[in-house]
């Protein structure tokens, strides 16, 4: 069935990085002019707010529906390969690329919550191949705040295996289910909430944002050596299904609740950059990507306030 544009999601994305503003619908009488419009019986104003309840459903159905297979495991465990290309070119662990535990999110700022779960997923993600196992096997706490709801965890025989052998095949298929099963969980949510399917968007955004500056900075290093053809594969892999997927809820106005429309602006600059000369930026292309998303990146870096 064809979505009409009636059926979008009806709260309305803050322009500004500012507080978010809901903008509430209203019934408009006409009348008479000088008389008082009749105030319309409570039985149709509950009609009409169950046919608007009813088809804000299927138009969040509908987005959950188009991004899920570019967000299954399959799409993970390509993910995690595309990291390890990394890797093989001979990088090692950069701890100043990765956001720390100490970032907090401004006055409990539910955007900027989901924009920081995305990013630390992302530095997970990386951790596989440049970290401590350990921590790519950690749940996200940040999107555990965000869905509200206990997130699933490893199991001890999983955890087993990964140690055993923490780079194998095996391993990365432990962790892309375990990371499906989390971004499952927010996908869900995002099918019956407005707002969380919002949230959903931010958090994809957070991902996109930090995966594509530490592979663009690691990239952009070797732009002169013979390791770079390689790594083209990455930022390739990043626009087709991150990218895809953030392009889908820029369309819509869903990355967030702030700032959609700027972000949706930058999603198509950079999947612009990413997907220019056949996949193969140029070296001002890499520059510039790492520039974009260096300045955007660091507005959601806020430290955490120091105890008193």
């Amino acid at each position: 069935m064809k979505m009409s544009a009636v059926a979008t999601p009806p709260m309305l994305c803050a322009s500004g990085r500012g507080a978010v503003g809901v903008v509430p619908g209203a019934v408009v009488a006409s009348g008479l002019s000088g008389r008082r419009p009749a105030a319309a019986p409570l039985s149709c104003l509950l009609l009409l707010l169950l046919v608007f309840c009813l088809s804000a459903l299927p138009a969040r159905a509908h987005v959950v529906d188009e991004l899920a297979p570019l967000l299954d495991s399959d799409a993970i465990v390509n993910s995690i390969q595309d990291i390890g290309l990394l890797k093989k070119a001979g990088f090692i662990y950069q701890p100043d690329l990765t956001i720390t535990g100490e970032m907090c999110p401004v006055d409990g700022s539910r955007d900027q919550l989901a924009v920081l779960s995305g990013m630390l997923a992302a530095d997970r993600m990386y951790a596989f191949y440049f970290g401590d196992v350990a921590d790519a096997a950690r749940k996200n706490e940040l999107l555990q705040q965000l869905v509200g709801k206990p997130l699933p965890a490893l199991n001890s025989k999983d955890m087993a295996r990964i140690r055993k052998a923490p780079h194998s095949q095996e391993s990365a298929n432990i962790l892309a289910r375990f990371r499906q099963q989390e971004l499952s969980r927010l996908l869900e949510a995002a099918r019956q909430d407005d707002q969380l399917l919002r949230l959903l968007g931010a958090h994809l955004y957070g991902l996109y944002l930090e995966r594509l500056y530490m592979a663009s900075v690691m990239v952009l290093a070797a732009a002169e050596s013979d390791t770079l053809e390689p790594l083209y594969q990455v930022h390739t892999g990043l626009a087709t299904r991150h990218g895809k997927a953030l392009e889908i809820l820029g369309k819509k106005g869903l990355l967030g609740l702030e700032d959609c429309e700027a972000r949706a602006a930058l999603v198509r600059k950079l999947q612009g950059l990413l997907t220019a000369n056949k996949g193969q930026p140029t070296l001002e292309g890499l520059r510039e990507i790492v520039s974009l998303v260096q300045e955007e990146r660091s507005f959601f870096l806020t430290p955490c306030p120091l105890p008193q």
